[in-house]
């Protein structure tokens, strides 16, 4: 049942739907893709006086070069957060969404940082992952001050940097210098009917193989580095067949061409490179892989069986060398589904969207989040996750888009989430 207060909210929410919008095309409209994101001061500059509007004090934390510099992308600009509290004297919840989006390199219909609204759409880059976020939480406030609604929290609000590339997210910096308190709400995630029980862990592999450049008509006096990659390959392929039929304890998510109901790794060929003309032999060759891996796999397994699988490649290879380099985005993480704040969002979804228990469902997920660094430092398992978005929104490829009234809903979401 909803209160006649909690219903003035939600109708300022109905009425401030212009309002909203001006807000997603605020946020959406600088470009944060990473690499290289060098423009995250001029998205705070954009929106900590909205902040500053609505009662919360500011403080913009610059995580130090050296913490990041071990991160193999071209990066450029100050790696700046932004931390938004409002104190009363209540218990905290720092609710958190991440500025930065992957870059637009496929062709799209509509303006990737236009926001621009069609048939009930709003359609750009970051809309769904997750920039939509950060004018959902500034309506939520801003309809609970119109309709005197007090939250029951302290709020601490944390837009932070590189996400999409791990490895050092903001949100981990932060969690370790204590700004992070209370319990975590992750404003990412799906207005579909979901609790989500985990994430894999994830690493990026890359492979160089060393040959020795000539003529491609003398073949003869070089040595392929093409021809080097190939026992790789096969060694590789055979490792991915055997770690893609390993499953979780975790259900996982489901779908048809899912090849299990649980949770299982991925094992992914991403790019390879190698060459610069035909009449060269190419002297290197590279190949990423990118290794999603479940929690009941370790980092130190998953990179083992790696460099096991190297070292019988060149058993056979003709390279004269191959180097492996490993980066770790993020670990896995896994959650209690009956965790008191991640059922009050599942309630609060249910009050807003009208969702039963019946279609109700809870899985793992191979996607990865910086929500696992959280986890690392402060061993919170109850971390609740919605967003605006939905799984058909697109999130990470051409004309990404969130629904105008699931935007709408996961204001109401909040409003739920953090007052009644």
């Amino acid at each position: 049942m909803i209160s006649e207060q909690e219903q003035r909210a939600f109708d300022h929410v109905e009425q401030t739907e212009a309002k909203l919008l001006e807000r997603y095309r605020k946020v959406i409209g600088v470009d944060t893709s990473v690499p290289p994101a060098d423009t995250y001061e001029e998205l705070i500059d954009l929106i900590e006086p909205e902040f500053k509007s609505l009662g919360f004090e500011t403080e913009r934390v610059t995580i130090p070069e050296s913490e990041y510099a071990h991160i193999p992308l071209p990066l450029s600009g100050p790696r700046m957060n932004l931390v938004a509290t409002r104190i009363h004297g209540k218990e905290p919840v720092t609710i958190y969404a991440h500025m930065d989006v992957v870059p637009v390199e496929e062709a799209w219909t509509e303006d990737p940082f236009g926001a621009e609204v069609k048939d009930g759409k709003i359609f750009s880059r970051g809309t769904a992952d997750m920039k939509g976020a950060i004018a959902s939480i500034l309506t939520a406030v801003d309809c609970m001050d119109q309709a005197g609604v007090e939250p029951n929290y302290d709020l601490i609000v944390c837009l932070c940097t590189d996400e999409e590339i791990g490895g050092y997210p903001g949100i981990w910096y932060l969690a370790k210098h204590g700004y992070v308190k209370g319990h975590m709400l992750c404003l990412e995630g799906t207005q579909e009917p979901v609790t989500e029980l985990g994430s894999a862990g994830s690493v990026d592999v890359t492979v160089t193989v060393t040959g020795e450049s000539c003529h491609s008509g003398m073949n003869f006096l070089g040595v392929n580095a093409i021809d080097g990659m190939i026992p790789l390959l096969n060694e590789l392929y055979a490792l991915k067949h055997n770690v893609e039929q390993r499953e979780s304890e975790l259900p996982g998510m489901d779908h048809p061409q899912a090849r299990s109901t649980q949770m299982t790794p991925m094992f992914n060929f991403a790019i390879i490179n190698s060459g610069v003309k035909s009449n060269i032999v190419p002297a290197t060759a590279t190949l990423l892989v990118n290794r999603r891996y479940i929690p009941e796999e370790t980092y130190e397994s998953v990179t083992g069986e790696i460099l096991e699988a190297v070292e019988r490649a060149q058993a056979t290879s003709v390279a004269k060398a191959i180097d492996v380099d490993f980066y770790h985005v993020y670990p896995p993480m896994k959650l209690d589904p009956d965790g008191p704040q991640i059922q009050k969002m599942k309630e609060s979804v249910q009050l807003v969207q009208g969702y039963s228990d019946k279609e109700w469902k809870a899985y793992a997920v191979a996607g990865s989040t910086d929500m696992a660094n959280v986890q690392q430092e402060l061993g919170w398992t109850d971390i609740p996750f919605r967003g605006p978005g939905r799984t058909e929104s697109r999130a990470h490829g051409a004309d990404e888009f969130v629904y105008v009234e699931d935007a709408k809903a996961h204001v109401k979401e909040l409003i739920h989430y953090l007052a009644f």
